[in-house]
């Protein structure tokens, strides 16, 4: 028996960062319980789906044969990514919900859960059902540690947002934390990067993703870079050296 991985979905935000250009949006709060619901009927109909596509069934091709096997779950799923968008702000009843379905269909042993969230968007209350509903890992869009930096990129959470999340989700019993940073926001300097690499240290995370910052050209922050403009902070994105040196620097420090 092989084992599977599952990736769900949920495009929602509550802004949209400068430089995103990601298949995500800011819509009611009354469109995520219809979501969630249709994602539930893709999951326990996936078998007839793929079928109608084609996908997983018996056939000879260049003298291999494939298996009817994992596309119509015969795997073990072991581990669940809930990815966005910021999933975070669904309904812990939404997140139950999509994992029971999972569950429901798929052989699972769920030994790693994640959902993707922002700090802004942590309660205690909130975390305790997540918790509840299986989700053991939370990977956390923290992007820098610098308000101006934050304010710059259109993210909704600031540096006192972090403090407060972090030991809520420690106190709900969720003991892996991962924490993303971005090197190469507009207005971060030297100074700005190490500030934020050495207060990810602090918060002692099990795991960090670094990333460098790609300008998508369809987005706000890439459309004025391309036009030359000054919105969005444009002017003030880090050269490709400096961040380069910021990334090299997340290497030596971590």
């Amino acid at each position: 028996m092989k084992k599977l991985g599952i990736y769900v979905q949920v495009p929602f935000c509550q802004t949209k960062c400068t430089y995103c250009n990601f298949h995500t949006g800011v819509v009611s709060t009354s469109r995520f319980a219809p979501y969630a619901e249709a994602v539930c009927s893709e999951i326990r109909g996936h078998k007839e789906l793929l079928k109608a596509a084609g996908v997983g069934l018996n056939q000879d091709i260049a003298g291999f044969q494939t298996r009817q096997d994992s596309l119509l779950h015969k795997d073990l799923v072991d581990t669940v990514y809930i990815g966005g968008g910021t999933p975070s702000l669904l309904d812990p009843i939404h997140l139950q919900n999509i994992l029971d379905a999972i569950r429901s269909v798929f052989i699972t042993d769920l030994s790693e859960v994640t959902l993707e969230a922002d700090p802004e968007t942590i309660e205690g209350e909130k975390a305790a059902a997540w918790v509840r509903a299986g989700i053991n890992r939370v990977s956390f869009g923290l992007q820098s540690f610098v308000d101006r930096e934050l304010v710059a990129s259109g993210r909704m959470h600031r540096r006192a947002d972090i403090y407060m999340a972090a030991p809520i989700l420690r106190q709900a019993g969720i003991s892996n934390i991962s924490f993303d940073l971005i090197a190469g926001l507009p207005h971060q300097t030297r100074e700005s990067w190490r500030q934020s690499l050495d207060e990810l240290l602090g918060l002692a995370s099990e795991h960090v993703s670094v990333y460098m910052l790609e300008v998508d050209e369809g987005s706000r922050l890439g459309k004025e870079l391309i036009q030359g403009g000054g919105r969005y902070s444009a002017g003030a994105v880090p050269s490709e050296d400096e961040m380069a040196e910021f990334y090299e620097t997340g290497q030596e420090v971590l």
